[in-house]
């Protein structure tokens, strides 16, 4: 079990609590309301993203080596998809670890990524020759 996923919920609970504790009703709306708001930014944010994603053909990149500059370690799949404008191609199975996607441009170079729970663990670049 990956117990990043749990501290955000757990965390928002103990807030909510707190504001209540300390401020009754009033304390627990404000803050309600402002954990209602970071959530539809997030998913404000998120739709944008696949929007954009899906008006483009899937596993292209305007430019390969420009795309695999901006990757590091540790991207969240949804940026790296944000990076490229279009969602990847699966490589690997579904449901197994790690998460295998490429990217190609029109040159014919590609970009491989893999995920680890959801997390950019390692990717390469293959140039045409």
């Amino acid at each position: 079990m990956n117990w990043r996923n749990l501290w955000i919920p757990m965390a928002l609970s103990g807030l909510l609590y707190l504001s209540f504790r300390a401020f009754g009703w009033w304390g627990f709306s404000l803050v309600s309301s402002g954990v209602i708001f970071w959530l539809l930014q997030h998913t404000t944010r998120l739709m944008r993203t696949m929007e954009r994603a899906a008006e483009q053909p899937m596993g292209v990149v305007a430019s390969t080596v420009m795309f695999h500059s901006q990757l590091h370690k540790g991207m969240r799949l949804l940026q790296v998809i944000g990076h490229a404008g279009s969602l990847g191609q699966r490589v690997s199975p579904t449901g197994v670890q790690p998460e295998v996607f490429t990217w190609h441009d029109e040159s014919g170079d590609t970009v491989r990524c893999s995920f680890q729970e959801g997390r950019l663990s390692d990717w390469d670049m293959a140039r045409q020759a």
